[in-house]
């Protein structure tokens, strides 16, 4: 798992760790209103949650951050990958927890996370999948500036379910 770290005058923005994961499962096991985020659509047991992050967080690639505000309280989080060879980045989940949300933390914490990937990594293009019945969510990435790409670049013989779009964004 990269190590990222990233901090400004509200959010404390880092590697989930044993205190994150009670916080972040019973987000997880809020499927009703974050199954398209999570993947899940419905409720998962414990050990299957912590064996899948395990497995998730050995990669070598990928980031599963915490988002904390900064008085210590977890209000999300955020994971994904970076592909170094092709300078860009997917983001598989985002999610701010139902009290947290329509406050401007979510865009907040985009902006901080493609600041970090492009200052740190060098990222220039930022991927993500949606739900195309997920509205609010494609709402939420337009906002952040990301627009529907149609596919991934070279990647013709990719075939998307029907029921996802891919967005994009250069940094």
């Amino acid at each position: 798992m990269l190590n990222i770290h990233i901090k400004d005058d509200f959010f404390n923005i880092t590697n989930i760790d044993k205190t994150s994961i009670p916080k972040i499962y019973s987000i997880y096991r809020n499927s009703d209103d974050f199954k398209y985020a999570t993947g899940f659509f419905q409720s998962v047991e414990y050990e299957k949650f912590a064996y899948n992050i395990s497995q998730f967080i050995q990669r070598d690639n990928i980031f599963f951050l915490d988002v904390r505000l900064n008085s210590g309280e977890t209000i999300g989080l955020i994971k994904g990958a970076i592909i170094d060879k092709d300078n860009l980045a997917w983001i598989n989940s985002l999610i701010i927890d139902t009290p947290y949300q329509r406050k401007g933390y979510g865009i907040r914490v985009v902006e901080l996370l493609q600041e970090y990937l492009k200052r740190i990594c060098l990222t220039k293009t930022i991927y993500l999948s949606v739900y195309k019945n997920n509205m609010s969510g494609i709402s939420f990435w337009t906002k952040c500036g990301f627009y529907d790409c149609k596919g991934l670049p070279n990647k013709d013989d990719v075939n998307f379910n029907q029921t996802v779009q891919i967005m994009c964004k250069l940094l």
